[in-house]
């Protein structure tokens, strides 16, 4: 656990004077170290705390309350300034210093499990859009295995480490590219497809990643017809891609 994380119950306690000698030392010693996070916080907990004479109701004062004051400043020592408050009073102010502290307590788990709640909604959110792409892809690969036409091509690779992997092209339903066992490529880099015509230049077909488990499964649906197809090719790219395969990063090569 940080030291922020310890002394976080502390701040309000701190503000009001109320730690122990051995809580004290530890708050100092971390503001000491020069936490903006914990100075800011503090901070705020002092702001918080002067505002408790704002909770206590308004009332009219006793009518003798002038003698006593003056009978109070006339005492030479705190604790015959103490003994004019009435009990009530210290016992008023200890519930009102509880309820504050635990509000503030009650607020702090509040908004700890107001960010849990977003955060884990986020992800679902996020796990539900990658369902979603995954069954997209699915029901792609499907349409063009079925469809007339379609031909298996195996891709080679270059490097004997590398598993071959399986394309199957439909000039008019677009390219699937499945494999199993692929390694990812640097963090910075990407999977780029080609298309490579009788004559011209290659046309990327898409990006790809495969999973954590090494599965590869990339539809590229085409935009337009293209010219007559006869290489597929797979090279390693800078995250985006590029418009032109590098020739040195060429992976895996595959005849139509």
């Amino acid at each position: 656990m940080s030291v922020c994380e310890e002394i976080k119950e502390h701040y309000e306690a701190y503000a009001l004077g109320a730690l122990d000698v051995q809580e004290l030392e530890l708050v100092e010693a971390h503001l000491a170290s020069g936490c903006l996070h914990c100075a800011a916080e503090v901070q705020r907990a002092r702001w918080v705390v002067s505002q408790l004479a704002y909770l206590a109701p308004d009332c009219a004062p006793p009518k003798n309350l002038r003698k006593r004051v003056l009978r109070a400043a006339e005492a030479a020592g705190a604790g015959e300034l103490r003994s004019w408050l009435p009990a009530w009073a210290w016992a008023a102010a200890a519930v009102v210093f509880l309820l504050f502290v635990y509000s503030v307590l009650q607020v702090r788990h509040l908004q700890d499990e107001t960010s849990r709640l977003q955060a884990e909604l986020g992800q679902e959110r996020q796990r539900q859009r990658e369902l979603l792409a995954e069954r997209q892809a699915s029901e792609q690969a499907l349409v063009i295995l079925s469809a007339s036409g379609t031909r298996e091509v195996k891709l080679k690779p270059q490097d004997p480490a590398l598993p071959e992997i399986r394309a199957f092209w439909n000039p008019g339903q677009g390219l699937l590219v499945a494999g199993s066992n692929v390694p990812a490529p640097p963090e910075t880099r990407t999977f780029q497809l080609w298309l490579v015509p009788k004559s011209g230049s290659p046309i990327s077909a898409g990006l790809f990643q495969p999973d954590e488990a090494g599965k590869v499964l990339a539809v590229s649906l085409l935009e337009k017809q293209v010219a007559e197809i006869t290489t597929l090719a797979v090279s390693e790219e800078p995250a985006g891609g590029l418009p032109q395969p590098t020739k040195d990063r060429i992976r895996w090569v595959g005849l139509i």
